[in-house]
């Protein structure tokens, strides 16, 4: 940029500069938007305006790491297109529409994203007369626009064929900024499907990519962050994802990751009890996504965790009312059976969790890892409570090997600490792998924090205080039903609000039901 910068500041010839500028647009325009559109802004218009390639430069400028706006793109686009004669070279529409269709991505004009993608493969393939060295180079690139697209449409199987591709290819033929955002797909898709190892490495691969630049820290490194903060709530480290909190919310600001940004902020309050917190951030992240076409797999994602935490909230009808709406994502990587169940199951309908688990057993091993961990301890905690311990101790072990597998812990909150306990005492009685007995300490210590033991303490007396309230009974019902005084059902709710750790009914309530006691 210095160079361009030397040039234009000289009184050399400006054919000098526009030839620097065409052919060193590309490497500079993620890095240096705004002072590629300084430069531009301060020739003379005639010099560059009716050079499609020179405008579709200043178009792409607009998705630079130092832009305010994405949307100011399209009107330069616009123009670019307008501008292809018979005389345009093929690169030169290949690059721009290229570059048109990572700008609508960052919109959320996913399927136009995906069509201008497609284009320019349409105008690659034919052309014979373009070197195997540009046609191999662009071929990296559009599948690099079109595996991103994909992956937000919700097409993980593409998205990874296309994402891999162009890592393959990404020496030599994807510019820095572009080989950043692969791995960061990529850490993003991994995550998806439940393999955290993988994820992990993609992430480390868009750091190593990004070196002392700030790409990783912008929208084209977003993904691999956010990954990074969903394996930490995954893992249950707290720390870690409230760490990153921050840096994610900064780095996918305006971005095609800005939905995914607030849903992983908001699924830290699962592993934080901020429930409410995580319910302001959800409904940001509804209206970021709002403005997609289409919304993609987003709208699973999010609204199956504001499920969950009206859920946790008391807010059971609610939860009902957005879970019955949503539809699995391929291989469930998002999975609203997984939720159903789960309310299914704390509202003591052990038979109703297993009839909605019914379609994530019949998908079996295709099913994601990331959620699947969810549907063995739901099925286990079901078969648990009807009394078939063989398929309860079966699918535990199941659920306890893709935990090891990944590190997960988060499903683990899933199940009553009643049914939790009970089925680890079991699984530890059993021939495990040594990491299984490590994870069944780990959980067992980790499963009762913030719980304090809460109905190990009641009285049975005030157990029956409890299920009257999940029965919905008043103070004076109470005390008719227990043959005892008001007052004294007054005194012994005081007991079961200090030591189930809540400070009203429906948090009582709530706390009963997490914790599995049944009417």
């Amino acid at each position: 940029m210095d160079g361009l910068l030397a040039l234009a500041a000289s009184d050399g010839g400006r054919d000098v500069l526009l030839r620097a500028l065409r052919t060193s647009w590309t490497t500079l325009v993620a890095r240096e938007g705004a002072s590629l559109r300084g430069l531009l802004d301060g020739l003379a218009p005639e010099l560059w305006d009716g050079d499609p390639w020179l405008v579709g430069a200043y178009a792409a400028t607009w998705r630079s790491i130092d832009s305010p706006s994405r949307s100011a793109a399209l009107p330069y686009f616009d123009a670019a297109f307008a501008g292809f004669t018979d005389a345009t070279p093929v690169a030169a529409r290949v690059g721009i529409e290229l570059h048109y269709s990572a700008s609508l991505r960052s919109l959320g004009r996913l399927r136009e994203a995906l069509d201008s993608a497609d284009r320019a493969a349409a105008l690659v393939s034919p052309d014979t007369t373009m070197p195997l060295a540009w046609r191999i180079r662009f071929g990296a690139k559009t599948a690099l626009q079109r595996g991103i697209a994909l992956y937000h449409l919700g097409d993980f199987d593409s998205a990874k064929t296309e994402l891999r591709t162009a890592a393959g290819l990404a020496d030599g033929n994807l510019l820095r900024a572009e080989r950043v955002e692969c791995y960061a797909a990529l850490a993003m898709l991994e995550y998806s499907l439940g393999e955290f190892e993988l994820s992990a490495g993609y992430v480390s691969l868009a750091r190593e990519a990004s070196g002392a630049d700030a790409l990783l820290t912008s929208q084209f490194g977003a993904a691999a962050l956010v990954a990074e903060l969903l394996v930490a709530v995954e893992q249950n480290r707290l720390a870690d994802a409230t760490a990153l909190a921050p840096v994610v919310a900064a780095a996918a600001e305006r971005s095609d990751w800005e939905p995914l940004g607030y849903y992983a902020r908001a699924a830290i309050s699962i592993i934080s009890e901020r429930y409410v917190e995580g319910l302001d951030l959800l409904r940001q992240c509804l209206q970021s996504w709002r403005k997609w076409d289409p919304p993609g797999f987003i709208v699973t994602v999010s609204e199956g965790l504001r499920a969950t935490l009206l859920l946790r909230l008391g807010q059971r009808d609610i939860a009902w009312d957005i879970l019955g709406g949503l539809e699995p994502t391929q291989h469930h990587a998002n999975c609203p059976g997984r939720f159903i169940a789960h309310l299914r199951f704390v509202t003591g309908d052990a038979a109703g969790t297993l009839a909605a688990l019914a379609d994530c057993v019949a998908l079996g091993d295709s099913h994601s890892s990331r959620t699947l961990v969810d549907v063995q301890l739901l099925l286990a905690a079901a078969h648990y409570r009807l009394g078939n311990t063989a398929l309860a101790d079966l699918s535990f072990d199941r659920g306890l090997i893709l935990a090891v597998h990944n590190g997960m812990r988060l499903p683990f909150r899933l199940v009553p600490n009643e049914d939790m306990r009970g089925m680890l005492e079991r699984a530890s009685h059993r021939p495990q792998p040594g990491a299984v007995h490590d994870l069944i300490a780990n959980v067992g210590d980790w499963g009762t924090d913030g719980h304090d033991d809460g109905l190990m303490q009641l009285s049975l007396r005030e157990r029956e205080i409890v299920r009257a309230l999940l029965r919905g009974s008043t103070v004076s019902e109470m005390a008719d039903e227990l043959f005892i005084s008001v007052n004294t059902v007054k005194s012994h709710l005081k007991s079961v609000y200090r030591k189930l750790g809540v400070g009203s009914r429906q948090a009582a309530i709530q706390r009963a039901r997490e914790l599995g006691l049944q009417l």
